[in-house]
């Protein structure tokens, strides 16, 4: 019997937390994201060039108008990492509106619906170039490609979610804390869910390994850079 109930606990604790959506309120002073959307472009941010990107028609169609978007690709320059086969890096930031669940999700969901097949879901902490630890998200995938031998362009994704004085690695951790947050603080915050991530391949003389590393060179920077550190909680 212990373990039946030991099973069931969370559940039923989530449940709890969940049932508390119905004292929600309505409409609250919407907070920003301790995120910023200011991405540091061309040379802004040491060793790197970034190059500011559109959201797409289907995302700006999808997404509920309140929702904003903030990316860029960055390039490695002056380092020995770097040549001209070098994937660029992408960033995107894309902030919640009032209603986050219809503004950002886990891309877990989406990604398929773009052709990525396999997706295994790993949690990574990073140390950034700051001190701070934050944890992510790390996302692989494939998509095919007929233009390659193996017919495979592999993808590796990081990605976490800030909102004021919040940053959660998990779309359940990140909807717990905003229920909470709602209900007890009548807070209301702008989430921001930011997906940091390049591809890779074999044909094109690079491996797993070269785009972790590209990746997480690029967040250590980054991170720093455009999160209000003195408003993150503990």
């Amino acid at each position: 019997m212990r373990k039946v109930l030991s099973a069931l606990a969370p559940a039923f604790i989530l449940g709890i937390i969940l049932s508390l959506t119905f004292f929600i309120p309505e409409k609250s002073e919407l907070q920003s994201s301790s995120m910023s959307m200011e991405l540091p472009l061309r040379f802004d941010l040491s060793g790197w060039y970034g190059i500011r990107k559109q959201e797409s028609p289907e995302e700006r169609r999808t997404l509920a108008p309140d929702t904003l978007f903030s990316k860029a690709d960055y390039r490695l320059l002056y380092s020995n990492e770097w040549n001209k086969e070098t994937p660029d890096v992408h960033v995107s930031l894309v902030f919640s509106g009032n209603d986050m669940n219809q503004s950002i999700h886990r891309p877990e969901l989406c990604l398929p619906g773009q052709g990525h097949l396999r997706l295994q879901a790993t949690d990574t902490n990073l140390t950034l170039n700051n001190g701070k630890e934050v944890k992510f998200t790390r996302l692989t995938s494939f998509r095919r490609n007929e233009s390659l031998p193996d017919k495979k362009l592999h993808y590796v994704h990081y990605y976490t979610f800030v909102g004021k004085g919040n940053i959660r690695h998990s779309h359940m951790q990140r909807t717990i804390c905003d229920i909470l947050d709602r209900t007890l603080k009548g807070k209301v915050q702008r989430w921001a869910y930011c997906q940091i991530g390049t591809y890779w391949s074999p044909q094109l003389g690079t491996t797993q390994e070269d785009a972790d590393r590209l990746i997480q060179k690029l967040i250590c920077q980054l991170l720093p850079e455009i999160i209000n550190w003195e408003e993150i909680e503990n």
